[in-house]
């Protein structure tokens, strides 16, 4: 007995084949305004007309149908049939199917670790760039964690479209804490930035003096609290010789200093900048300024004994 033949293929819907084919020649997706369907009724009877903005504004005629869904079919039709050409020449749609991906071929354990080897050398880590290599070598220096406005970028702008950004890291110790780097002109401010943290990076790892200071343990440089410099530090002053150091009127190593105890005070350093500082004292200090600034102390290097 033989086999019944096998059913026809379902042939595509008109309006979703001429669709593709739009999105396939212009090489996007359509909109709603790229293709249109214009209908008019004679009689009992519907004709339609598709029109391809996306193509030039080309305009296609259907046939006379009983219905207006049969009649946008009809124009869609003629559409496609009039693009016949175009479409058999197109390459192919890429595949949709996931079995179809392209196999990636399997490395050996060699070629893996020299593949690995390669992107650490060449810094292939996206979210390693030269600012976060500068953040973190200024972090090294400073022996802290840095706060907000110690490190500023400031970008220009050009007329003809550049931009070049310059940076300062006041969390650095000494006169480098006052100096600016500027970058090379770039298309963005955020590759300008990148160029001023980058040269930035460079002049500082130049520098034999800070790329000791940033080897050294915390607490042995001069960034700021750690081991030795945070709580428990037991400061000889003169003794805390305060007068207006709370932040109010002081005038530096130079002002003189009132003495309000006769003992000495250990405290915490809250911020040191090489010369000077802030402090909190561990225990209550008496004096009507004593509350001011949070309770944080100024501090001079010459007041420490």
């Amino acid at each position: 007995m033989a086999a019944p033949a096998a059913a026809p293929l379902a042939q595509a819907d008109p309006k979703t084949e001429l669709n593709h084919f739009c999105q396939r020649y212009c090489q996007r997706p359509v909109t709603k305004t790229d293709i249109t369907y214009t209908t008019n009724k004679f009689g009992n009877q519907y004709q339609t007309i598709v029109k391809l903005s996306c193509i030039q504004g080309q305009e296609y005629a259907g046939h006379l149908c009983l219905n207006q869904k049969e009649a946008e079919k009809s124009a869609a039709e003629q559409a496609v049939l009039a693009f016949a050409p175009q479409l058999a020449s197109l390459p192919p749609p890429a595949s949709k199917d996931p079995k179809k991906k392209k196999v990636q071929p399997r490395l050996t354990p060699a070629e893996l670790a020299a593949k690995k080897a390669r992107q650490a050398e060449e810094g292939d880590n996206p979210a390693i760039t030269p600012k976060t290599k500068l953040n973190a070598l200024v972090m090294k220096i400073a022996k802290r964690y840095l706060q907000k406005g110690e490190t500023v970028y400031e970008t220009k702008t050009f007329a003809g479209g550049g931009h070049q950004a310059t940076v300062k890291l006041s969390a650095l110790p000494g006169d480098w804490g006052s100096r600016a780097w500027a970058g090379h002109v770039s298309s963005t401010k955020q590759k300008a930035e990148q160029s001023a943290a980058e040269i930035a990076l460079k002049m500082i790892m130049e520098d034999k003096e800070m790329m000791e200071e940033a080897e050294k343990p915390k607490g042995a440089g001069k960034g700021g609290k750690g081991k030795g410099k945070g709580k428990g530090w037991g400061m000889m002053m003169d003794p805390w010789a305060m007068g207006m150091m709370w932040g109010m009127n002081f005038a530096g190593p130079s002002q003189k200093r009132e003495r309000v105890t006769q003992e000495p005070v250990a405290g915490e350093v809250l911020e040191w900048k090489e010369s000077h500082g802030w402090v909190k004292p561990s225990a209550p200090i008496d004096h009507p300024a004593a509350k001011r600034r949070e309770g944080k102390i100024y501090v001079s290097k010459k007041d420490i004994k």
